[in-house]
């Protein structure tokens, strides 16, 4: 079977993330420099949902406003989150703003949940993804906060004790301003207690699947690999070996501070899912996706959508018990090379991809496709 891609709307500014809430007609697409946007019906209106350029630096080419998901309960409740990079220093930030959830604009006021200090950090590595999975919980991406070269050079790859090169788990459901899910792998103890899985350098856009938990990670890798990770519901606590391994290999950077590093064979390190090899492949930075769950594609029902920001192919795998048994690759006649930047999912499970030129297409079957 092959994918094809149909324009869906054009015009938008430096786009990075879509979301919508369930059952709503509506796409909302975030605009790297602050904004979010309303497609409605394939017109993209001219008033901004939100504007919150003012709260977002977005001077480093990995910063900016990031991650955007919508509350389980959003028809009733209204609550938006963002995840994104703050004035002044770059700090990761994750709030939440209220909306009438039929409105197509509203109010930049923000309630700060979470801020990661990155005042001796650069300004790249930032993850920024946010999603909620069907437990109910909060799932956010945390780079490294590092160089990349020299790589991981504040050691936050194989360090329990930060919230950076993870992803954290929060209950935002709880507590003030959130709780702690009791099945957090450190929730009493040995580690940061928000964090669900460890030893990522820069996973920039995660998504759990809404039918059976598990937590699909796509982690851009430093000089030869990119991987797809995946952490199955129930199974935080998994460490995915940054930086003594990139993909299947070691890595191993020198440690803080001075001094060789060190990489042995670990029993504790969990191996991709999916490992691409960059001198096999033009690759350079894998884009997560999504499990399809919508009705338009039946064969792709369940298999896990994913793709590269340089080569714009378009992969889907099958995945069994925790391995893949099949991978299709889809090159879609090179429209989203060098111009991937996410994939989202609309209010009926149909995926959409975001090209950093402004444009946002709809998967379908390539005889459904429309340019």
């Amino acid at each position: 079977m092959d994918l094809g891609l149909t324009l869906v709307a054009a015009g938008l500014d430096r786009p990075v993330g879509l979301a919508a809430p369930a059952g709503d007609h509506r796409l909302f697409v975030i605009e790297q420099q602050g904004r979010i946007r309303v497609i409605d019906d394939g017109e993209l209106l001219p008033t901004p949902y939100v504007d919150l350029s003012d709260e977002v630096v977005a001077v480093g080419p990995e910063q900016g406003l990031l991650g955007l998901a919508f509350h389980p309960d959003f028809a009733r409740n209204g609550r938006v989150i963002v995840h994104y990079t703050a004035e002044p220093n770059g700090d990761n930030v994750i709030a939440e703003l209220r909306a009438d959830p039929d409105a197509d604009v509203a109010s930049p006021s923000l309630r700060e949940i979470l801020r990661i200090d990155r005042e001796l950090n650069p300004d790249i590595h930032n993850g920024g993804s946010v999603v909620f999975g069907p437990d109910g919980y909060l799932y956010a991406s945390i780079g490294d906060g590092s160089h990349a070269v020299p790589a991981d050079v504040f050691g936050a790859g194989q360090s329990r004790d930060n919230l950076f090169a993870k992803v954290i788990r929060l209950d935002v459901d709880r507590g003030e301003p959130y709780a702690i899910p009791a099945d957090n792998p450190w929730a009493d103890g040995g580690g940061a207690p928000e964090a669900y899985a460890w030893g990522l350098r820069n996973p920039w856009r995660i998504s759990v699947d809404p039918y059976t938990g598990d937590l699909y990670i796509g982690e851009v890798g430093q000089n030869t690999f990119e991987e797809i990770n995946l952490v199955p519901a129930g199974q935080g606590g998994l460490n995915f070996g940054w930086s003594v391994h990139e993909g299947p290999e070691c890595f191993a950077p020198p440690k803080v501070g001075g001094g060789a590093g060190e990489c042995g064979e670990d029993d504790e390190l969990t191996p991709p899912l999916v490992t691409i090899d960059r001198r096999v492949e033009p690759a350079c930075a894998v884009i997560g996706g999504h499990v399809y769950r919508g009705g338009c594609m039946p064969d792709l029902f369940g298999r896990y959508i994913f793709g590269d920001f340089c080569n714009g192919t378009v992969k889907a795998i099958e995945v069994v018990d925790g391995a893949v048994v099949d991978l299709d690759a889809h090159a879609l006649d090179g429209t989203l090379a060098n111009l991937l930047t996410s994939f989202g999912v609309d209010g009926y499970g149909e995926l959409h991809a975001v090209a950093l030129n402004g444009r946002i297409y709809r998967l379908e079957l390539a005889t459904d496709a429309r340019p």
